[in-house]
């Protein structure tokens, strides 16, 4: 395999961001769903299987610690999320759903697993040929 793709290669790129990101606005499902901006439906989301300290969840998103700060007191405003002490370290914050915000996380996890609406046009037999091929092109372990 060459070290710079192909033109082939450029238009399965092309072709699957239009199939991924222009078929639909998934950024705006998303916040019309959950009322939130997508960025922080993206903090709800890091929080949907369990608590995090808000160091470890400023991690988990790249964000820095201070825009953590300010979403957590958005959200917690919102009653999305509620904030405790650290049970092992007084000086951490642990942030935790709440039954809204895990609502609101799994809708937006919902809605983010929905196939492209360009994918109803290929069978089924169609369909097996291009998950197997992107799960190819996705293995990381071949990298």
């Amino acid at each position: 395999m060459s070290d710079h793709p192909s033109h082939d290669a450029y238009r399965a790129h092309a072709a699957m961001q239009k199939l991924v990101l222009h078929q639909r606005d998934i950024r705006r499902s998303v916040e019309d769903a959950t009322g939130v901006s997508f960025g922080r439906a993206r903090a709800l989301r890091r929080l949907v299987h369990g608590p995090l300290r808000m160091s470890e969840l400023a991690a988990r998103l790249g964000w820095d610690k201070p825009y953590t700060t300010n979403v957590v007191d958005d959200l917690e405003e919102r009653g999305l999320v509620t904030r405790s002490v650290a049970p092992d370290d007084r000086r951490a914050k642990m942030v935790e759903l709440t039954a809204e915000g895990h609502a609101a996380a799994v809708t937006a996890i919902r809605i983010l697993a929905e196939p492209a609406p360009g994918l109803s046009r290929l069978s089924d037999e169609e369909l097996a040929v291009v998950a197997e091929l992107l799960e190819k092109a996705s293995d990381e372990s071949e990298c």
